[in-house]
């Protein structure tokens, strides 16, 4: 039984114990009986064991997300050797559009929306698809009186594939861009 849906995203089962919780509750203002003090007590355990599972247990989805914010905290430090640790040995295309941009630019300020991430454990290597909005914000790194700070919005499409224990970006496409 594949439970991972729990620690994924555990609200649905925070929100029905803190309902259960409640209703104990009210149950035992109204009754004062010990039983339902008890249940509550059950089922603040039962509470404190998801958000531990949740806190302990980091899945598949958790973790391409973690690679997603550490490089963007990469981009955003200008740091192309820490970039080039995030991708693929076969994302080649990603790899050289990397090296380009950031010879080209200076970030000052990454912004990521709408962050959709689906995993397929199924391949092998296990794959991922990430899904997200962006908003870049930078200065060209030679300037001129016409481009001193831009912006650069796109929809993106992002691929990973599990190596090592770790997730490494393998492609990416851009859609809906538009300078801003």
């Amino acid at each position: 039984m594949n439970l991972s849906w729990i620690v994924d995203d555990p609200t649905p089962v925070v929100v029905i114990i803190v309902i259960v919780e409640a209703i104990l509750g009210l149950f035992f203002v109204a009754t004062v009986q010990k039983p339902f003090l008890w249940g509550m007590g059950g089922a603040a355990m039962v509470l404190g064991l998801v958000l531990l599972a949740d806190y302990l247990v980091v899945t598949d989805r958790e973790a391409v997300e973690q690679t997603i914010r550490e490089g963007v905290s990469a981009l955003r430090d200008n740091d192309l050797e820490r970039v080039l640790t995030f991708l693929s040995p076969s994302a080649v295309k990603t790899r050289e559009r990397a090296i380009w941009a950031m010879n080209l630019v200076r970030f000052t300020g990454i912004h990521i929306s709408d962050l959709k991430i689906e995993v397929n454990p199924r391949t092998n290597p296990p794959t991922a698809e990430a899904r997200f909005f962006a908003v870049f914000r930078y200065e060209f790194r030679e300037k001129t009186a016409e481009h001193i700070y831009e912006a650069y919005a796109a929809r993106f499409t992002v691929l990973f594939e599990k190596v090592n224990n770790r997730w490494l970006l393998t492609d990416h496409y851009e859609y809906e861009a538009a300078r801003l």
